[in-house]
Protein backbone atom coordinates (compact mmCIF):
# COMPACT_ATOMS: atom_id res chain seq x y z
CA UNK A 1 0.00 0.00 0.00
CA UNK A 2 1.05 3.19 -0.50
CA UNK A 3 0.41 6.39 1.58
CA UNK A 4 1.26 10.13 1.80
CA UNK A 5 1.37 11.86 5.11
CA UNK A 6 1.33 15.29 5.29
CA UNK A 7 2.40 17.18 8.60
CA UNK A 8 3.44 21.01 9.20
CA UNK A 9 7.35 19.91 10.11
CA UNK A 10 9.33 17.44 11.62
CA UNK A 11 9.91 19.40 15.13
CA UNK A 12 10.16 17.30 17.99
CA UNK A 13 6.64 17.48 18.69
CA UNK A 14 4.07 15.40 20.16
CA UNK A 15 2.19 14.77 16.41
CA UNK A 16 5.16 14.60 14.54
CA UNK A 17 6.75 11.76 16.81
CA UNK A 18 3.40 9.92 16.86
CA UNK A 19 3.55 9.72 12.86
CA UNK A 20 7.40 8.55 13.09
CA UNK A 21 6.47 5.74 15.05
CA UNK A 22 3.41 5.07 12.54
CA UNK A 23 5.76 5.00 9.71
CA UNK A 24 8.46 2.66 11.19
CA UNK A 25 5.69 0.05 11.36
CA UNK A 26 4.29 0.53 8.68
CA UNK A 27 7.22 0.15 6.68
CA UNK A 28 9.21 -2.05 8.55
CA UNK A 29 6.62 -4.69 9.29
CA UNK A 30 3.44 -4.15 7.24
CA UNK A 31 5.76 -3.19 4.14
CA UNK A 32 4.01 -0.02 2.97
CA UNK A 33 5.28 2.55 0.79
CA UNK A 34 5.30 5.77 2.81
CA UNK A 35 6.72 9.20 2.16
CA UNK A 36 6.30 12.45 4.14
CA UNK A 37 5.51 15.98 3.33
CA UNK A 38 5.93 18.84 5.66
CA UNK A 39 5.84 22.38 5.36
CA UNK A 40 8.14 24.20 7.52
CA UNK A 41 11.95 24.25 7.51
CA UNK A 42 11.94 22.87 11.06
CA UNK A 43 13.74 19.25 11.02
CA UNK A 44 14.37 17.73 14.24
CA UNK A 45 13.36 14.08 13.50
CA UNK A 46 14.31 10.68 11.28
CA UNK A 47 11.90 8.91 9.02
CA UNK A 48 12.16 5.38 7.83
CA UNK A 49 10.88 6.32 4.58
CA UNK A 50 11.44 9.27 1.99
CA UNK A 51 10.30 12.95 3.16
CA UNK A 52 9.78 16.09 0.90
CA UNK A 53 9.58 19.59 2.25
CA UNK A 54 6.36 21.12 0.11
CA UNK A 55 4.31 24.64 0.01
CA UNK A 56 0.98 24.96 0.09
CA UNK A 57 0.17 25.61 -3.00
CA UNK A 58 2.06 22.90 -4.66
CA UNK A 59 -0.04 19.86 -5.17
CA UNK A 60 2.25 16.73 -4.37
CA UNK A 61 1.49 13.44 -7.14
CA UNK A 62 -1.46 12.59 -5.88
CA UNK A 63 -2.36 9.98 -8.17
CA UNK A 64 1.22 7.97 -6.83
CA UNK A 65 -1.45 7.23 -3.17
CA UNK A 66 -3.43 5.04 -2.22
CA UNK A 67 -4.08 7.22 1.09
CA UNK A 68 -3.50 10.04 2.09
CA UNK A 69 -3.13 10.71 5.68
CA UNK A 70 -2.56 14.48 7.14
CA UNK A 71 -2.32 15.76 10.54
CA UNK A 72 -3.03 19.41 12.23
CA UNK A 73 -4.31 22.38 10.82
CA UNK A 74 -2.33 23.38 7.71
CA UNK A 75 -2.00 19.61 6.24
CA UNK A 76 -5.74 19.63 6.86
CA UNK A 77 -6.44 22.93 4.90
CA UNK A 78 -3.88 21.80 2.24
CA UNK A 79 -6.33 18.84 1.38
CA UNK A 80 -9.22 21.21 0.94
CA UNK A 81 -7.34 23.83 -1.20
CA UNK A 82 -6.17 20.87 -3.46
CA UNK A 83 -9.58 18.23 -2.75
CA UNK A 84 -10.78 18.34 -6.44
CA UNK A 85 -7.21 17.19 -7.50
CA UNK A 86 -7.63 14.46 -4.97
CA UNK A 87 -10.81 13.08 -5.96
CA UNK A 88 -10.02 12.70 -9.40
CA UNK A 89 -7.23 10.40 -8.23
CA UNK A 90 -9.51 8.49 -6.91
CA UNK A 91 -7.67 8.32 -3.65
CA UNK A 92 -8.83 7.93 0.14
CA UNK A 93 -8.31 10.90 2.85
CA UNK A 94 -7.54 10.16 6.09
CA UNK A 95 -7.13 12.63 8.92
CA UNK A 96 -6.42 12.49 12.48
CA UNK A 97 -7.58 15.00 14.90
CA UNK A 98 -4.28 15.28 17.86
CA UNK A 99 -6.25 18.14 19.58
CA UNK A 100 -9.22 19.48 21.26
CA UNK A 101 -9.92 22.45 18.78
CA UNK A 102 -11.84 24.97 20.13
CA UNK A 103 -9.45 25.04 23.42
CA UNK A 104 -6.37 24.99 21.86
CA UNK A 105 -6.98 27.47 19.16
CA UNK A 106 -8.17 29.79 21.55
CA UNK A 107 -4.67 29.28 23.91
CA UNK A 108 -2.69 29.79 20.48
CA UNK A 109 -4.46 32.81 19.16
CA UNK A 110 -7.00 34.20 21.20
CA UNK A 111 -10.44 33.77 21.07
CA UNK A 112 -11.33 36.06 17.67
CA UNK A 113 -9.14 34.41 15.40
CA UNK A 114 -10.12 30.69 16.91
CA UNK A 115 -13.46 31.39 15.81
CA UNK A 116 -12.15 32.47 12.53
CA UNK A 117 -10.14 29.54 11.88
CA UNK A 118 -12.28 26.88 13.23
CA UNK A 119 -14.88 27.03 10.23
CA UNK A 120 -12.23 26.57 7.88
CA UNK A 121 -11.22 23.74 9.84
CA UNK A 122 -14.25 21.90 10.23
CA UNK A 123 -15.15 22.34 6.39
CA UNK A 124 -11.94 20.20 6.00
CA UNK A 125 -13.00 17.53 7.62
CA UNK A 126 -16.14 17.58 6.33
CA UNK A 127 -13.91 16.25 2.49
CA UNK A 128 -12.27 13.47 4.65
CA UNK A 129 -13.15 9.93 3.88
CA UNK A 130 -12.40 9.52 7.35
CA UNK A 131 -11.43 11.32 10.78
CA UNK A 132 -9.91 9.57 13.95
CA UNK A 133 -9.89 11.03 17.47
CA UNK A 134 -7.38 9.58 20.01
CA UNK A 135 -9.97 9.00 22.71
CA UNK A 136 -13.49 8.58 23.44
CA UNK A 137 -13.56 11.54 25.47
CA UNK A 138 -12.10 13.32 22.09
CA UNK A 139 -15.33 11.74 20.43
CA UNK A 140 -17.82 13.00 22.51
CA UNK A 141 -16.10 16.49 22.55
CA UNK A 142 -16.59 16.58 18.95
CA UNK A 143 -20.33 14.75 18.93
CA UNK A 144 -21.91 18.02 17.26
CA UNK A 145 -19.27 17.94 14.41
CA UNK A 146 -20.67 16.03 11.39
CA UNK A 147 -17.92 13.86 9.91
CA UNK A 148 -18.44 10.98 6.88
CA UNK A 149 -16.69 8.50 9.03
CA UNK A 150 -15.32 8.46 12.61
CA UNK A 151 -13.34 6.36 14.58
CA UNK A 152 -10.88 6.27 17.97
CA UNK A 153 -7.31 5.09 17.34
CA UNK A 154 -5.26 5.76 20.43
CA UNK A 155 -1.34 7.22 19.95
CA UNK A 156 1.38 4.10 20.37
CA UNK A 157 4.94 4.53 21.03
CA UNK A 158 7.83 2.15 21.50
CA UNK A 159 10.50 3.65 24.32
CA UNK A 160 13.83 1.09 25.01
CA UNK A 161 13.71 -0.42 28.24
CA UNK A 162 15.91 0.81 30.19
CA UNK A 163 15.93 4.26 28.86
CA UNK A 164 19.06 5.57 27.11
CA UNK A 165 21.63 7.69 29.36
CA UNK A 166 21.44 11.14 28.89
CA UNK A 167 25.06 12.95 28.77
CA UNK A 168 27.19 12.87 31.59
CA UNK A 169 26.96 16.61 32.03
CA UNK A 170 23.01 16.93 32.05
CA UNK A 171 23.17 14.04 34.56
CA UNK A 172 25.31 15.92 36.72
CA UNK A 173 23.14 19.03 36.27
CA UNK A 174 20.20 17.47 37.10
CA UNK A 175 21.52 15.63 40.06
CA UNK A 176 23.23 18.87 41.54
CA UNK A 177 20.01 21.10 41.21
CA UNK A 178 17.90 17.81 42.59
CA UNK A 179 20.15 18.16 45.57
CA UNK A 180 18.30 16.39 48.52
CA UNK A 181 14.40 17.36 47.26
CA UNK A 182 11.95 15.22 45.76
CA UNK A 183 11.81 16.29 41.96
CA UNK A 184 9.18 17.05 40.07
CA UNK A 185 9.85 16.58 36.30
CA UNK A 186 7.74 17.15 33.13
CA UNK A 187 8.98 17.58 29.40
CA UNK A 188 6.76 19.46 26.97
CA UNK A 189 6.87 22.75 25.03
CA UNK A 190 6.21 25.43 27.49
CA UNK A 191 2.95 27.04 26.33
CA UNK A 192 -0.24 27.94 28.45
CA UNK A 193 -1.88 24.60 27.69
CA UNK A 194 0.26 23.06 29.78
CA UNK A 195 -0.48 24.93 32.92
CA UNK A 196 2.84 24.63 34.60
CA UNK A 197 2.34 27.79 37.05
CA UNK A 198 0.41 25.10 39.19
CA UNK A 199 3.70 23.61 39.91
CA UNK A 200 5.77 27.23 40.44
CA UNK A 201 2.76 27.61 42.78
CA UNK A 202 3.20 24.10 44.65
CA UNK A 203 6.66 24.99 45.14
CA UNK A 204 5.73 27.80 47.43
CA UNK A 205 4.26 25.47 50.27
CA UNK A 206 6.48 22.21 49.52
CA UNK A 207 9.57 22.94 50.62
CA UNK A 208 11.14 19.56 49.62
CA UNK A 209 9.95 19.86 46.07
CA UNK A 210 11.90 20.77 43.15
CA UNK A 211 10.59 21.15 39.86
CA UNK A 212 12.32 20.16 36.78
CA UNK A 213 11.36 20.84 32.95
CA UNK A 214 12.81 19.16 29.91
CA UNK A 215 11.57 21.75 26.85
CA UNK A 216 11.16 25.21 25.99
CA UNK A 217 8.83 27.59 24.95
CA UNK A 218 6.43 30.90 25.09
CA UNK A 219 5.65 30.79 28.55
CA UNK A 220 9.20 30.57 29.61
CA UNK A 221 10.36 33.69 30.37
CA UNK A 222 6.62 33.95 32.29
CA UNK A 223 7.53 31.02 34.56
CA UNK A 224 11.01 32.40 35.51
CA UNK A 225 9.01 35.42 36.70
CA UNK A 226 6.05 33.76 38.46
CA UNK A 227 8.95 31.34 40.60
CA UNK A 228 10.83 34.59 41.13
CA UNK A 229 7.78 36.12 42.51
CA UNK A 230 6.94 33.19 44.75
CA UNK A 231 10.38 33.15 46.17
CA UNK A 232 11.01 29.44 44.97
CA UNK A 233 13.74 30.26 41.70
CA UNK A 234 16.42 28.30 43.25
CA UNK A 235 14.03 25.24 43.38
CA UNK A 236 12.62 25.53 39.58
CA UNK A 237 14.73 24.86 36.46
CA UNK A 238 14.42 24.80 33.30
CA UNK A 239 16.99 22.86 31.28
CA UNK A 240 15.75 23.62 27.34
CA UNK A 241 14.83 21.25 24.72
CA UNK A 242 16.66 17.70 24.46
CA UNK A 243 16.29 15.40 21.73
CA UNK A 244 14.36 12.04 22.92
CA UNK A 245 12.82 13.96 26.04
CA UNK A 246 11.96 10.27 28.03
CA UNK A 247 15.71 9.52 28.76
CA UNK A 248 15.07 12.14 31.27
CA UNK A 249 12.03 11.03 32.53
CA UNK A 250 13.60 8.03 34.78
CA UNK A 251 15.50 10.49 37.29
CA UNK A 252 11.88 12.12 38.08
CA UNK A 253 11.00 11.20 41.44
CA UNK A 254 7.00 11.88 40.02
CA UNK A 255 6.25 13.43 36.30
CA UNK A 256 3.34 16.14 36.36
CA UNK A 257 0.86 17.08 34.11
CA UNK A 258 -1.16 19.64 35.13
CA UNK A 259 -2.38 20.87 31.39
CA UNK A 260 -5.69 22.43 30.90
CA UNK A 261 -6.16 20.65 27.45
CA UNK A 262 -4.54 17.53 26.03
CA UNK A 263 -5.56 15.34 23.38
CA UNK A 264 -3.72 12.14 23.67
CA UNK A 265 0.18 13.44 25.32
CA UNK A 266 3.09 10.84 24.17
CA UNK A 267 5.07 11.91 26.92
CA UNK A 268 2.73 10.57 29.17
CA UNK A 269 2.38 7.08 27.27
CA UNK A 270 6.31 7.31 27.78
CA UNK A 271 6.12 7.64 31.18
CA UNK A 272 3.77 4.69 31.67
CA UNK A 273 6.39 2.26 29.67
CA UNK A 274 9.09 3.96 32.32
CA UNK A 275 7.20 2.93 35.35
CA UNK A 276 7.41 6.31 37.02
CA UNK A 277 4.26 7.59 39.01
CA UNK A 278 2.50 10.32 37.62
CA UNK A 279 0.64 13.31 38.54
CA UNK A 280 -1.96 15.20 36.33
CA UNK A 281 -4.94 17.19 35.86
CA UNK A 282 -8.68 15.71 36.01
CA UNK A 283 -9.40 16.78 32.71
CA UNK A 284 -11.38 14.76 30.59
CA UNK A 285 -9.48 13.78 27.99
CA UNK A 286 -6.80 12.31 30.78
CA UNK A 287 -9.73 11.19 33.36
CA UNK A 288 -12.09 9.75 31.10
CA UNK A 289 -9.63 7.78 28.71
CA UNK A 290 -7.08 5.83 31.73
CA UNK A 291 -9.98 6.47 34.62
CA UNK A 292 -8.89 6.12 38.20
CA UNK A 293 -6.68 3.26 38.43
CA UNK A 294 -2.74 4.76 37.07
CA UNK A 295 -2.37 8.10 37.90
CA UNK A 296 -3.06 10.44 40.23
CA UNK A 297 -5.41 13.05 39.68
CA UNK A 298 -5.87 17.20 41.05
CA UNK A 299 -8.68 19.63 39.87
CA UNK A 300 -7.36 22.12 37.95
CA UNK A 301 -6.02 25.33 39.99
CA UNK A 302 -6.79 23.52 43.13
CA UNK A 303 -3.05 23.53 44.35
CA UNK A 304 -4.10 22.14 47.63
CA UNK A 305 -5.21 18.86 45.81
CA UNK A 306 -2.43 19.25 43.67
CA UNK A 307 -0.24 18.83 46.93
CA UNK A 308 -1.92 16.36 48.37
CA UNK A 309 -2.16 13.73 44.79
CA UNK A 310 2.25 14.69 45.17
CA UNK A 311 2.17 13.21 48.49
CA UNK A 312 0.25 10.35 47.25
CA UNK A 313 2.39 9.67 44.00
CA UNK A 314 5.40 9.97 47.02
CA UNK A 315 4.12 6.91 48.31
CA UNK A 316 3.36 4.87 45.03
CA UNK A 317 6.10 2.55 45.45
CA UNK A 318 5.90 1.52 42.15
CA UNK A 319 1.72 0.62 42.58
CA UNK A 320 -0.14 2.07 40.32
CA UNK A 321 3.05 3.28 38.13
CA UNK A 322 3.30 -0.43 37.64
CA UNK A 323 -0.26 -1.22 36.96
CA UNK A 324 0.13 1.71 34.22
CA UNK A 325 3.12 -0.12 32.79
CA UNK A 326 1.07 -2.88 32.19
CA UNK A 327 -1.69 -1.02 30.71
CA UNK A 328 0.76 0.65 28.24
CA UNK A 329 2.02 -2.30 26.90
CA UNK A 330 -1.41 -3.92 26.27
CA UNK A 331 -2.96 -0.68 24.32
CA UNK A 332 -0.23 1.95 23.98
CA UNK A 333 2.56 0.32 21.88
CA UNK A 334 3.77 1.28 18.26
CA UNK A 335 2.48 -1.60 17.06
CA UNK A 336 -0.83 -1.42 18.58
CA UNK A 337 -1.44 1.66 16.70
CA UNK A 338 0.25 0.51 13.56
CA UNK A 339 -1.79 -2.35 13.16
CA UNK A 340 -5.32 -0.10 14.18
CA UNK A 341 -3.93 2.42 11.29
CA UNK A 342 -3.14 -0.61 8.89
CA UNK A 343 -6.79 -2.04 9.26
CA UNK A 344 -8.49 0.96 8.95
CA UNK A 345 -7.06 1.94 5.43
CA UNK A 346 -7.87 -1.56 4.11
CA UNK A 347 -11.26 -0.95 5.02
CA UNK A 348 -11.37 2.52 3.12
CA UNK A 349 -10.27 0.41 0.33
CA UNK A 350 -12.14 -2.69 0.73
CA UNK A 351 -9.11 -4.97 1.50
CA UNK A 352 -10.02 -7.91 3.39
Amino acid sequence: MRVAFLITSLANKGPVIMLRALVRHLVQYAGYHCKVYYFDDLIDLEFDCEVKQISFFDPIEFHSFDIIHSHLFRPDLYCLFHHQKIKKSNIKLVSTIHTAIYDDLAFTYGRFTANLLIPAWKLAWKKMDHVVVLTQAAKDYYRKTKFKSLSVISNGINIPSPAEKIPEADLAELLAFKRNHILLGTVCSMDKRKGLEQIIKLLAIKQEYAFLVIGDGMEKAGLMELAIAYKVSDRFKIMGFRADGYRYIPHFDMYVLPSRSEGMPLALLEVMALNVPVVCSAIPSLAEQFGEDFFYYFKLDDIAELKLACESAEKDAGFRSGMSLKFYSINFTGEKMGTNYSNLYNSLLNIP
